[in-house]
């Protein structure tokens, strides 16, 4: 089984909906595939790593009359998603060995898990392999590469170490992706700056039972780096905000039409 390389999400799946930014919205990519179909009758989705499952509910707005399927390697999080909609097919199991047959879905998505897998060329042949000619799959995640001055990698520094190990580069996801079978492999990478309260971020980074960056990081490297946003916020000639930066990435391959 596929689990997190990062996180035990078992223990965190009741947590997991509490923490920021867990709502999500219709996924763009899905609508700009159900486009080229008149209707969605018939159509099979698969959400790989679906977690509590408030991707693939969000999408159901754009899908009603297609098969919804999402997968996960944590019973803790599926259990959550279960909870939240009956229409949906729940199921426990690898991203790198998929229980589903060949040929069985017209939409592949990965939302922001690729870098916990231990195996992701196997996830992405897989992903091929349960597409049907013509489908498409989609798989976004941040891109540490092209955000050196993210407000962790300030404070923690560890943790740039970890991601820069954990998250494929854009071309090397792009690579992977040909090799498997995808064509019109394209990259989109969306920047966003922002000011960060340090005494937000600090509230947030105290919860680090819940945050996977943190959890990476030795217990000696999150209390120094704690330290070092309260010395700051101490000082009174200290800036109390911090220039953020973060880099979405959406990596986009369709399989060749049978």
């Amino acid at each position: 089984m596929q689990l997190s390389t990062r996180v035990d999400y078992d223990a965190i799946a009741e947590l997991y909906d509490r923490s920021p930014h867990r709502e999500k919205s219709p996924d763009p990519q899905l609508a700009a595939f159900l486009a080229t179909h008149k209707t969605a009758r018939g159509l099979s989705l698969l959400d790989i790593t679906c977690g509590t499952g408030n991707q693939l509910i969000a999408n159901s707005s754009l899908a009603q009359q297609a098969r919804l399927v999402g997968i996960d390697g944590s019973l803790g999080m599926l259990r959550q998603a279960r909870r939240k909609a009956a229409n949906v097919q729940w199921v426990h199991g690898d991203s790198a060995a998929l229980p589903f047959a060949t040929a069985s879905f017209d939409f592949v998505s990965c939302q922001y898990a690729f870098h916990h897998f231990r195996d992701k060329a196997g996830m992405v042949r897989e992903a091929s392999r349960v597409l049907r000619g013509g489908g498409r799959a989609a798989l976004y995640n941040l891109s540490p590469q092209d955000m050196p001055d993210l407000i962790y990698y300030t404070y923690f520094p560890e943790t740039r170490d970890r991601d820069l190990a954990d998250f494929w580069s854009p071309r090397r996801i792009m690579t992977e992706m040909r090799a498997g079978g995808f064509k019109d492999v394209t990259a989109k990478r969306e920047h966003l700056r922002f000011d960060h309260d340090l005494a937000d971020f600090l509230a947030y980074a105290r919860q680090r039972e819940n945050n996977s960056q943190l959890l990476t990081v030795s217990d000696a490297a999150y209390e120094a780096g704690l330290g070092l946003i309260e010395r700051q916020l101490n000082d009174p000639a200290a800036p109390r905000a911090y220039p953020d930066h973060l880099c979405f990435l959406t990596v986009v391959g369709d399989k060749p039409a049978d």
